[in-house]
């Protein structure tokens, strides 16, 4: 079964992603099982997947540290991401392109259709950075913040695009189970919405969001709850297995945890009359927190999936 492409998919209900059911997963796991374990190399599959969830969360990470670092809040933490989601993104990009062992990708991408899709991302990325850079010199640089906002969507489009061919690129039972990827995915995505609030709310409070944010808001906090749901409890129609270590469960309790306060912050902001800078700092900071957590419930589902070699 092929994942099929997610370049739209933030707009549409979590509802809509792909099936895996209990005998796709069962029938994955008896393939390998009849594979000899000294013929599975492990060049990295996972690692991929990880390493372009990255990239998907890093298009909003920086987008929301540039608005919070331009207006002033929490210029401890937005100048801190926006250093880290610029390294971050560099890194993730040049081992997809040719590999990194010390993230155990191993070998450059070959695949002239997942090699062509990064380097559209690379061109989208290169003045994305360089605003960046000049925010960081100049917060006050109006024009180098409307580049990053204007790039903004453009970037999660494409990395979600490039994302759903490495997903369709590495699943496969030699390398990695399509339930593997499925909890890969759904997990790289709640660390991205984590940052995709982050840049909407603080385009709102700050007066430059478009007209239809509050839906867009709304929607995203949805998909948010549906799939911590999910991936706390399990949802085998979905192909979503509960959490199979204790420590990707203790991971996803503390993800889960204060959320009410949060949608209370968005709620707030979104009713507020002119912008309330302490709600905005709190509000930030643990988005940033969940951000964290959901890489390493990632990680830990990268590392889980390693099991079958």
């Amino acid at each position: 079964m092929k994942l099929v492409r997610l370049k739209t998919l933030f707009f549409l209900p979590f509802v809509l992603f792909p099936s895996l059911s209990t005998a796709d997963a069962t029938r994955d796991r008896d393939v390998v099982a009849l594979l000899p374990a000294q013929f599975v190399e492990d060049t990295g599959a996972a690692n991929r997947i990880e390493a372009g969830d990255i990239l998907r969360t890093v298009s909003q990470e920086v987008a929301a540290a540039v608005c919070h670092f331009h207006n002033g809040v929490a210029p401890d933490l937005s100048e801190k991401l926006l250093n880290e989601g610029i390294g971050k993104f560099d890194v993730m990009l040049d081992a997809l392109l040719n590999g990194n062992e010390n993230l155990g990708i191993v070998g450059g991408e070959e695949r002239r259709k997942t090699i062509a899709l990064l380097e559209q991302v690379g061109a989208s990325w290169q003045p994305t950075r360089d605003a960046a850079l000049g925010v960081i010199a100049e917060p006050t640089d109006t024009s180098a913040v409307n580049v990053v906002y204007g790039s903004a969507t453009t970037l999660l489009d494409q990395t979600y695009l490039l994302l759903s061919e490495l997903e369709g690129e590495y699943a496969n039972p030699v390398e990695l189970l399509q339930a593997d990827v499925m909890l890969l995915e759904v997990s790289g995505r709640q660390s991205m919405l984590t940052q995709r609030l982050s840049y909407l709310a603080c385009r709102a409070w700050s007066g430059t969001a478009d007209a239809n944010y509050k839906e867009t808001l709304a929607t995203t906090l949805s998909q948010f709850d549906f799939a911590m749901g999910a991936l706390r409890n399990g949802m085998p129609e979905m192909g979503i297995m509960p959490p199979p270590t204790d420590e990707i469960a203790d991971l996803l309790e503390r993800a889960a945890a204060d959320w009410t306060v949060i949608e209370g912050h968005i709620a707030t902001m979104n009713d507020a009359d002119i912008a309330d800078t302490e709600t905005a700092d709190a509000l930030y900071r643990m988005l940033a927190d969940k951000m964290y957590t959901m890489e390493e419930v990632a990680h830990q589902y990268a590392l889980y999936s390693k099991r079958v070699y």
